[in-house]
């Protein structure tokens, strides 16, 4: 007996944009994610995950409004796939604690993980 595969729709992609990438001159790689926020916060930067064994730290930024930056140092090129859980528990880290995430690169935030993961709930 052979288990179906679960029926996907092209209608439940959703084209994500990943942030944008740099190479710095040390080595790593610096990740910037665009974030729009439900309500204004208040202008900070604070770091809200990091896992030092990966070289992983994402701080975000906020300038007093709705807009703000995650910005990820990683080791690694960021697109590596170790860094992608990693990111994604940023997000939700930011979402939960910070401040309501709307949109991230200009996209619906449920259309990214973790978010995306929780329509299904």
């Amino acid at each position: 007996m052979t288990e179906e595969p679960p029926d996907y729709s092209a209608a439940d992609l959703r084209p994500t944009v990943w942030g944008s990438r740099t190479a710095l001159d040390d080595g790593r790689w610096e990740t910037v994610w665009r974030l729009t926020f439900a309500a204004p916060l208040s202008r900070q930067a604070l770091v809200v995950h990091q896992d030092e064994k990966a070289g992983f730290r994402a701080i975000l930024e906020t300038h007093g409004g709705t807009g703000g930056e995650l910005r990820v140092l990683t080791r690694r090129d960021a697109m590596a796939p170790e860094y992608y859980p990693l990111t994604f528990t940023s997000f939700a880290v930011v979402n939960d604690t910070v401040g309501e995430i709307r949109e991230i690169q200009g996209r619906p935030r449920d259309w990214y993980a973790p978010f995306r993961d929780r329509l299904a709930e």
